[in-house]
């Protein structure tokens, strides 16, 4: 597990600090594993191997805190609002890595409440001893991280679009002549991100 410093995210349009009050202070980053298509061959040593070009889900792994400042207002209600933010499917951006996104769902919101709970009554106590305000939170995620639509203009000469997703993409090209003449020579190649 990679250790930086806290960060937010937004998921489903909704940031986790400035509306819960929940910060990530890690998390896993490591490539989905490959779908193995093997099959053991009877007299023959070891496995026949078709070939992994499939991935299987990403689960990003985010180890949370509460902010003490939001917890200490925080009523059950609250809580709800949040269960019902992290119950569904959605888009995740990591403000570390704001040119990406995941799409995906939670896993394990059931701890939460009871971390929560853990938190609020440290904070009433004044213990300051324990890490019980601290969660994982689990996404399901498809196995890419995809980056934002890039839309650019053409221009005379060679032109490079940089896409930042890790996801094999569709290319869409449209050429519009709005100038009102032919226009001729015009050459496209596509390219994979290597």
């Amino acid at each position: 597990m990679t250790q930086i410093q806290s960060f937010s995210f937004n998921f489903r349009g909704r940031n986790s600090t400035d509306e819960f009050g929940i910060r990530a202070n890690s998390y896993d980053f490591i490539l989905p594993d490959k779908r193995e298509r093997r099959q053991l061959v009877p007299f023959r040593n070891g496995t026949y191997d078709y070939g992994a070009q499939w991935y299987n889900d990403r689960i990003l792994r985010l180890r949370c805190i509460w902010l003490t400042s939001k917890i200490e207002k925080m009523t059950r209600s609250d809580i709800r609002e949040i269960a019902y933010w992290l119950s569904k499917k959605g888009n995740i951006v990591l403000d570390i890595e704001p040119d990406k996104y995941y799409v995906g769902e939670i896993n394990n919101a059931n701890e939460l409440i009871a971390h929560y709970n853990y938190a609020k009554e440290d904070i009433e106590t004044g213990n300051t001893d324990t890490t019980d305000g601290e969660f994982e939170l689990n996404f399901v995620c498809e196995p890419f991280a995809y980056g934002k639509l890039v839309t650019q203009p053409i221009e005379e000469g060679i032109n490079r679009i940089q896409y930042k997703g890790t996801a094999e993409t569709p290319c869409t090209i449209i050429l519009r002549n709005e100038t009102g003449f032919d226009v001729t020579g015009i050459q496209i190649v596509a390219k994979r991100r290597n």
